[in-house]
């Protein structure tokens, strides 16, 4: 049996070791550092949510309150992001470049020992007789993703959205300065020197996030509102709550990849000589992080619905595979690809991945309405 919350405290220990060895100026600590950072990477984004969810549903709360706790955990790390980058220039400007490190050592010991103190273990199986191999793990995972094709479309989807985000990240801030120079003046999110203000501007894409995850619920509702709407006008076959909760949020995470594939295209038709391009190409970002709020919180959602929960670690780690690959080809992409090429690229693999999310919306919700006649 796998156990979370034991995983949960050794990727708080591997990133105390990281951020210890990134403290010295010795290039094998850095290499080590790196190649930990792997594995904690892929601790992030499976264990906290399958521990979540499991103790979500062994607790028996309603699976509603699930997505209010995945948006909000959304909205939490976005401010935290903004806080942290506070606190680490205050740590730099004291004690120098190793002050943030320093500080991520002291608030990574303090989720270790919230975890520690708090948190109750819990496992894939209910079985405790389940003593399971890793290597059985793996392999229960690989067949129970060949046999849905569901989870390979969801790994495909996550891997194309993650990648996109994660290249974004590399792209963003030259694609901004090489529009600067030719911009009208003054403009917000331009500093003095008529350069980017990148902190200025980081902070709102984080300030956006947030406001993302803070429609997220009001736009799901409006969704599902849309959806009954038509049901009323016409006759559909019969589906019960848990179908009309997939349908909807199917819906409103295609919807909002494909506004990002709208989005993430415009740097590439808007000239840089354009006074305008600058602040045009700037909202569109911002108006991109705003969606990732809203679609990175659905996701989990989507997540605990097609994933089965005794097997939910083993198989989204699997599933990473696909994303780390997408992303890593994102990155390397960046540095022999001109950045409008690859804005068009990204904007493909948002559009591609509206397509797929489409293709997960349960058959019964999108059967034809048999309008009535007189």
């Amino acid at each position: 049996r796998i156990e979370r919350k034991k995983a949960v405290m050794a990727y708080c220990a591997l990133e105390i070791f990281i951020n210890y060895l990134e403290q010295f100026p010795i290039l094998l600590f850095l290499v080590v550092s790196r190649m930990i950072g792997g594995i904690t990477t892929n601790l992030l984004y499976t264990v906290f949510e399958t521990w979540l969810v499991t103790e979500h549903r062994k607790r028996n709360y309603g699976e509603d309150k699930l997505g209010i706790i995945l948006h909000d955990s959304n909205i939490v790390s976005n401010l935290a992001a903004i806080v942290s980058g506070y606190i680490a220039h205050c740590l730099a400007t004291a004690f120098g470049p190793v002050g943030p490190f320093q500080g991520a050592v002291g608030f990574t010991f303090l989720a270790l020992f919230i975890v520690t103190s708090l948190w109750s273990e819990n496992y894939g199986s209910t079985s405790s007789e389940n003593n399971s191999s890793m290597k059985e793990h793996i392999v229960d995972a690989y067949e129970t993703i060949v046999d849905d094709p569901r989870l390979s479309c969801l790994g495909l989807i996550h891997g194309l959205t993650e990648g996109s985000l994660q290249t974004f990240v590399f792209l963003w801030s030259p694609t901004l300065k090489s529009v600067s120079s030719s911009s009208i003046r003054p403009i917000i999110g331009l500093d003095e020197n008529g350069e980017p203000a990148y902190g200025l501007v980081f902070a709102a894409f984080m300030l956006f996030g947030v406001i993302g995850g803070l429609i997220e619920p009001k736009l799901r509702s409006v969704v599902h509102k849309i959806t009954s709407s038509c049901n009323s006008t016409g006759e559909r076959e019969s589906t019960d709550d848990s179908d009309d909760g997939t349908f909807t949020v199917n819906s409103l995470c295609a919807g909002s990849y494909l506004l990002s594939a709208f989005l993430l295209v415009v740097p590439c038709i808007v000239h840089n000589e354009n006074p305008y391009a600058f602040i045009v190409i700037l909202s569109s970002f911002v108006l991109y992080e705003l969606l990732v709020g809203v679609f990175v919180p659905s996701q989990g959602i989507i997540r605990s619905i097609y994933i089965p929960n005794e097997s939910m670690c083993s198989i989204m780690t699997m599933l990473r595979l696909i994303t780390n690959i997408a992303v890593s080809i994102g990155v390397i992409m960046t540095i022999y690809v001109p950045t409008k090429v690859l804005f068009g690229a990204l904007s493909s693999m948002m559009a591609l991945a509206s397509i797929l999310q489409f293709s997960l919306l349960p058959a019964k919700n999108i059967v034809p309405w048999k309008v009535k006649r007189d």
